[in-house]
């Protein structure tokens, strides 16, 4: 799976609480002596095989749990490597045989990876394929296994090897396979990984093409027992570096899909079933970004919304040290290389995939209109699952029986291959052994490298760590939020230290809880007895589906358990996690439940059984001969949106485009752009005919755009030598008012972005005066000379003389973050305007990088007080005094406030007679968190005395405060660290302060945020803000824009909000997970989040503003998209306050 000092694309060489409880832990490791299993899947690395010709060779295998001989008792068979495979027999009481040899199971000396069990002839009994790849030049040796069980025939524990016989003998390097009923006739299809060759740098297919059709997994079709490859037909020939694989209904339509884990650049393959014997690839459809080295994946509902959610393991290293030690840098271009080539938006992160129901207006280019689900949106971040280090199999399992599945990923690599300073070493010491040896023998013929090195010696400069496993407690947040989990491996008496590769789950000794096995390299297998409910007051039920008609397989079989705390969602599947394949029976863990009041079971060809009051603690079997062709379970009333979609009634299509601008050309560690913030909306009626019209920024290079509503309610654009004139300037934000007074609405405009240098004119702002007709013109001497990077403008009467004055938001020095801009206060004499910030307001001046501001009497003396937010700002509190501005945010409690606010807005939520504050922030679901004990810092500063100055962003590591960026993308920006620490590992163990020396921090300009979390402000009338953290399905993303309102019409303010942040640097997943959230308001201050489904509102692109519209298709809103296009939602219900 990786490379030996192959430069890789994206990082160049540049529950109940068991240890307070004192209880015993949950689960017991079993020793040998105890099991009877002594599986050990030794790996050695010798001159003729080795990590360095085959970069996957200390992948591991797999294993596989079945029952072979129908007695009950659930059977366990392990891949082995260069070691043979060996099958166990349960005997009960987690004791076990080997029974290898007179099971009839071979060994040729052939590289097993993946195990899967499937009655493959309707038999009636499991049979048993392994997978086989490695050994380049013997593909006798990578010849897959098909081990038909006899049992039936002969009443005796045996097996016959027919892979030849039934067409699956296939030889081009399968890592796992699975098998599923695509096509609903009843047998079971195959669906192959196979694999190119995983070259290392000493093979000889390094540096060759990869990447081609033969090389591509291959889909089996089971026609009367014999098998025939379909995968040109079905669409799914297409090469990758397929690791593992999931067969689920993953957009519930009623047919299984496919989502196959791609390592290196090729994306994933996210392949939705048609229905009609083919396959549509929607990764870049129904994804906004994937894992880079994609491993491991399982498919469950975390969150018992009905919906199957996906998990993908990746190898980022959760501590300081790894982390550093084993990523050398980042390469910026050949990631871009990787999106542009069409291999979608890479991290090296696991990812869980967030399943997501859509409005009906938005399945139409997603999926079919029967699904339910497939939209898929990352929140590992959020849950706390995002690094475990070298991951390979990943398991959803409710572990604990709380009614929330949990997750197990396994972990460890046997050496670690992507070492910096053990590459730097292995290279010098090969070219030392070379040189020795040309010494003294100058013309050599007939040897390889290694004949003149030695392996294992070059070998050992590559440090060999084995790691824990990881296992999260699904805490069991409600809601269609992500769950958010916590590590509990050592508490849970699965903290071992190993190189763990395959894994799978199963009640191997009846006692109504999952077990675990664990294959592992170089050491004995793992088995763990789960000992929850020995431990634990919760319940269980388990439910074995029995296929007893030739039509239905026993995979896809869809199980819904319904109690008072809620249902929980489960579907059969053949292989889970890496290599492995787990218990065919549905486990469903009940808490405290005792009694399931509705199970609900539909077998793949629709029909379906019901079961109630259903008592816990038992297996039951369910029989597709029981089912009824009618469904017996009510369905879900049809959704009634608040939002209807009606953007396709809009001709021509309205596009936002952005300019191209490296912004980390400038400052090399930018945590993320700062020239692609707009664009802004304007609405207000411009030429008196009743209806909303609207103004739509331009990026740099691309005019701003005036569009008039028209009688059918579609916007036609204006053309206007006006704005071309002014397109090479960055809009930002813009407003409608009326600047001189003559009744009609005149346009300002921000200009803003960081493409020019500091002061340069293009970030003059404009004045356009409207003639009361909509044609405009600029007034090029109403404004003073302001050529700052700006964000936003509100107008306001601020000396109360009639007219309307102005607050213009400073966002940032261009090429100088974070350097705190000035923001601006401008006074209108007569359509003329004056920059009174020095006597009105002189904190304005270097107040900070302010994304978004609101006028509102917050201190309810009748005057309107300003509200800013911004960038490593806190929640700013301007109050009126009516001769100024005084900062208030010390009085209030917010000073420590601070964040990445992006937006504000203000309304009485809690009908209490002020005014609260809603405002968004960076969220939490992403790679930079933050707490008032752990903050996130930034340091400017010259470091290396260069005369220029560098951005040093800081975050806490188990406590530790490092700097964020590694040694090889710091050392660009600050050239003396590679001087100061000349390896990798000494740059990893050194905190913030041993790299850049307390004394030049302490001259820093620093600021540090203590929450991302967007939230929302109770004014309590007393002088206070309370500050309340809004649901986690608002802290998906960045917000950047608020609209509160009445949606519901219930009489309560509601809030909707959207954003995310695309521009984050490549080493950093971007905020693409937000898709408009509406919060529903109960009229005390807390807010019901709405499914997208629910509220019809769906935006998942970069949102940067949304504004409210009248005209004759009623209330709109519209939401404008960086480098996108715009969208317009109908509202059903609304208010506006």
């Amino acid at each position: 799976m990786r490379t030996l000092l192959l430069t890789c694309l994206i990082f160049s060489t540049c529950v109940t609480s068991f240890a307070q409880s004192g209880a015993s832990p949950l689960f017991t490791l079993l020793n040998s002596e105890e099991t009877g299993i002594t599986f050990r899947n030794d790996i050695e690395d010798t001159k003729e095989h080795n990590i360095l010709i085959y970069s996957n060779y200390y992948g591991g295998g797999g294993v596989g749990i079945g029952d072979i001989n129908s007695d009950g008792l659930l059977d366990i068979y392990f891949a082995g490597n260069l070691v043979g495979d060996r099958l166990y027999l349960n005997k009960g009481n987690l004791e076990f045989e080997d029974i290898t040899q007179q099971a009839g199971i071979e060994d040729n000396g052939g590289w097993s990876s993946g195990v899967l069990f499937g009655d493959v002839n309707n038999d009636g009994h499991l049979d048993i394929y392994v997978t086989r790849e490695l050994y380049d030049h013997q593909p006798e040796l990578r010849r897959n296994k098909l081990y038909l069980n006899t049992f039936g025939k002969t009443g005796k524990i045996g097996f016959e090897e027919a892979s030849a016989q039934y067409g699956v003998d296939n030889s081009e390097r399968t890592r796992h396979a699975t098998f599923l009923d695509y096509d609903k006739d009843g047998d079971l299809d195959l669906f192959l990984l196979n694999q190119p060759p995983n070259p290392g740098d000493y093979s000889s297919f390094y540096g060759t093409d990869l990447l081609q059709d033969k090389y591509s997994p291959r889909l089996l079709q089971n026609t009367e027992g014999k098998f025939t490859d379909v995968t040109e037909a079905a669409g799914l020939l297409k090469p990758g570096f397929a690791n593992s694989v999931s067969a689920s209904d993953l957009n519930g339509d009623g047919w299984t899909d496919i989502y196959v884990s791609n390592d290196f650049q090729a994306p994933d393959f996210i392949y939705f079933n048609n229905g009609d014997g083919t396959f549509s690839d929607k990764t870049q459809d129904v994804t906004r970004h994937i894992s880079f080295y994609s491993m491991g994946v399982d498919a469950g509902d975390i969150n018992n919304d009905g919906l199957l959610d996906v998990i993908v393991a990746d190898m980022v290293a959760e501590d300081n040290y790894r982390l550093k030690a084993n990523m050398s840098g980042m390469n910026p271009k050949a990631f871009w290389k990787v999106v542009d080539d069409g291999g979608h938006y890479q991290y090296m992160f696991n990812t869980l995939h967030l399943n997501t129901a859509l409005p009906e207006d938005a399945k139409s280019n997603l999926q079919s209109a029967d699904a339910n689900g497939g939209y898929f949106r990352d929140v590992a971040q959020l849950a706390g699952v995002a690094s475990t280090d070298w991951s390979w199999s990943t398991l959803f399992a409710d572990l604990d029986n709380d009614g929330w599945k949990d997750l197990h990923i396994t972990n460890g690599l046997l050496r670690d291959i992507r070492n910096s300073d053990a590459s730097k070493k292995f290279a010098k010491y090969i070219e030392s052994a070379i040189s020795a040896y040309l010494a003294k023998n100058p013309n050599p013929e007939g040897i390889s490298i290694w004949d003149i090195a030695d392996v294992n010696e070059a070998l050992s400069f590559t440090p060999s760590v084995p790691l824990m496993n990881y296992t999260y407690r699904n805490k069991g947040d409600r809601g269609s939020a992500p769950p958010t989990f916590e590590k509990v491996s050592e508490e849970w008496g699965l903290g071992q230290e190993t190189f763990s590769s395959g894994s799978a789950y199963a009640d191997l000794d009846h006692d109504g809880d999952l077990d675990l096995v664990i294959n592992n390299v170089n050491d004995v297998a793992m088995v763990y007895r789960n000992n929850a409910q020995e431990s634990l007051d919760h319940h269980y039920l388990r439910v074995y589906p029995v296929a007893d008609d030739p039509a239905v397989t026993n995979l896809g079989v869809k199980i819904w358990a319904e109690t008072e705390e809620g249902t929980q969602f489960f579907e059969t599947t053949s292989v889970r996690g890496m290599y492995s394949t787990s218990e065919i029976t549905t486990h469903i863990g009940l808490g405290n439940q005792t009694t399931v009041d509705m199970l609900r079971v539909r077998w793949p060809d629709g029909q379906e059984q019901v079961l109630r009051n259903v008592s816990a603690d038992q297996t039951i079997t369910v029989r597709h001969s029981e089912a009824t062709d009618e469904p017996l379970a009510s369905q879900s009333d049809q959704i009634q949106p608040l939002f209807t979609n009606i953007t396709s009634q809009q001709s021509p299509a309205i596009q936002h485009t952005e300019n191209d601008f490296d912004d980390f050309e400038k400052q090399v560690l930018l945590p993320h752009r700062m020239s692609d913030l707009g664009p802004g909306l304007a609405t207000g009626d411009v030429n008196g005919d009743g209806l909303d019209d609207f103004y739509l920024g331009g990026a740099s290079g691309q005019p701003g755009q005036l569009f008039l509503q028209q009688n059918d309610g579609a916007f036609s654009s204006t053309s206007s030598e006006t704005w071309q004139a002014d397109a090479t300037s960055e809009d930002m934000s813009s407003t409608f008012f009326d600047a001189d007074g003559d009744g009609d609405l005149d346009l300002y405009v921000v200009s803003g972005g960081n493409e020019f240098a500091p002061q340069s004119v293009e970030y003059q702002d404009r004045l356009y005066l409207n003639d009361g007709s909509a044609q405009f013109s600029k007034a090029n001497s109403a404004l003073p000379e302001m050529r700052n990077s700006g964000s936003k403008v509100y107008p306001e009467d601020i000396d109360q003389d009639g007219d309307l004055d102005l607050f213009v938001a400073g966002r940032h020095v261009p090429w100088a973050y974070p350097e705190p801009a000035s923001s601006t206060l401008l006074i209108n004499n007569g359509g003329t305007f004056t920059d009174a910030t020095d006597l009105l307001c002189p904190d304005l001046k270097d107040i900070g990088m302010v994304n978004d501001a609101v006028w509102v009497d917050f201190s309810g003396d009748g005057r309107n007080d300003l509200v800013l937010v911004g960038e490593w700002m806190p929640v700013t509190l301007l109050q009126n005094d009516g001769d100024g501005f005084t900062d208030v945010t010390a009085d209030y409690d917010l000073d420590q406030s601070t964040g990445w606010w992006f937006s504000v807005a203000a309304a009485d939520i809690d009908g209490d007679g002020d005014q609260d504050l809603v405002v968004g922030n960076l969220g939490l679901n992403y790679k930079y968190q933050a707490t008032e004990e752990e903050p996130f810092e930034v340091f400017y500063y010259d470091f290396d005395e260069n005369g220029s100055k560098d951005v040093v962003l800081a975050y806490y590591n188990f406590g530790v405060q490092y700097p964020l960026r590694g040694r090889s993308c710091s050392s660009q920006q600050v050239p003396m660290i590679k001087d100061k620490f000349q390896s990798y590992e000494l740059f990893a163990a050194a905190d913030l302060v041993d790299v850049y020396e307390e004394g030049n921090l302490e001259e820093s300009l620093n600021f540090q945020a203590n929450t991302f979390a967007s939230a929302y402000l109770e004014n309590t009338g007393d002088g206070s803000f309370k500050f309340h953290v809004l649901p986690n399905e608002a802290q998906f993303s960045s917000a950047n824009d608020i609209l509160i309102a009445d949606y519901n019409q219930d009489r309560h303010l509601d809030i909707l909000l959207a954003g995310n942040l695309y521009g984050a640097e490549i080493e950093t997943a971007r905020n693409d997970a937000g898709v408009g959230t509406v919060l529903l308001g109960d009229g005390t201050g807390n807010f019901q989040p709405l499914t997208p489904a629910e509220s019809g509102f769906f935006i998942p692109t970069d949102v940067k503003s949304m504004a409210i519209v009248e005209g004759t298709q009623g209330k709109q809103v519209l939401v404008g998209s960086n480098n996108d296009q715009l969208q317009i939602f109908r509202l059903g219900f609304q208010k506006i306050p």
